[in-house]
């Protein structure tokens, strides 16, 4: 079985495209879904529960930050490997799954990521993403990085305790480097897609030099605790119907 965890909160105009992506996925052994939910105000809820019938095992529970929503959906969780996916990603190839749990058992790793594709028509956001794409694999013999998608082997996450919950940002890079200690890490073959809505409400390069500015912080200070960084729909004041 694979076991997908999906970390939400005020997810209601993304989490549907998530989660049909993940019911047209084409694999030849059970998919067990977990939302773990850290108390949305909107029909995040109401829309992952219409998924029941989609899927052999779906899981909604209390979640928390990221790194709480996706600690508490794995120990929920069965499945090996574990996948971690942000609510607003789409997974287009019904054999990403299939392919990349493949991958992944077949070179024994313990953990790994994919290679992203925003789902935008400009072309700063395509090369800003491409930069990243780029850094994967050579980072990856330094210090590995983490994205919006994540495997880990469940007994790897056992050991690493999963993602660090102090951590404000970061904390998939933080949870990939520690998995690296115990096993191997690799760039699993099939991207997945992203909805840019991070880059539209921040700006492209403010966020840019965000990203920076948090990069310089891990690299130098260690995990980054204190951070200004939001989890979400973004907007409080946003109600999606």
């Amino acid at each position: 079985m694979i076991s997908v965890v999906i970390p939400t909160y005020n997810e209601a105009a993304f989490i549907g495209t998530a989660l049909e992506s993940l019911a047209l996925q084409e694999i030849r052994e059970p998919l067990e879904i977990v939302v773990a939910d850290k108390g949305s105000r909107d029909r995040t809820r109401e829309i992952a529960e219409g998924f029941r019938g989609e899927f052999s095992s779906l899981l909604i529970m209390d979640g928390g930050t990221p790194a709480i929503g996706r600690n508490r959906g794995a120990l929920a969780s069965t499945g090996d490997p574990i996948f971690f996916i942000d609510a607003d990603l789409e997974l287009r190839d019904p054999r990403f799954l299939e392919r990349n749990a493949g991958y992944f058992r077949s070179h024994r790793l313990a953990a790994a990521t994919v290679k992203l594709v925003p789902k935008s028509n400009k072309w700063i956001d395509h090369a800003m993403v491409r930069l990243y794409n780029t850094m994967l694999w050579p980072a990856s013999f330094i210090r590995p990085l983490g994205s919006m998608c994540i495997a880990a082997d469940r007994s790897t996450f056992e050991k690493t305790r999963g993602f660090p919950e102090d951590v404000v940002m970061a904390e998939d890079h933080d949870f990939v480097l520690q998995c690296s200690k115990v096993g191997r890490y690799g760039i699993m073959p099939m991207c997945a897609h992203f909805n840019v809505r991070r880059f539209e409400k921040e700006g492209r390069l403010p966020l840019l030099a965000k990203y920076l500015r948090a990069t310089a912080l891990r690299v130098f200070r260690g995990p980054i605790t204190v951070f200004d960084y939001e989890f979400g729909c973004f907007d409080e004041d946003r109600s999606v119907e």
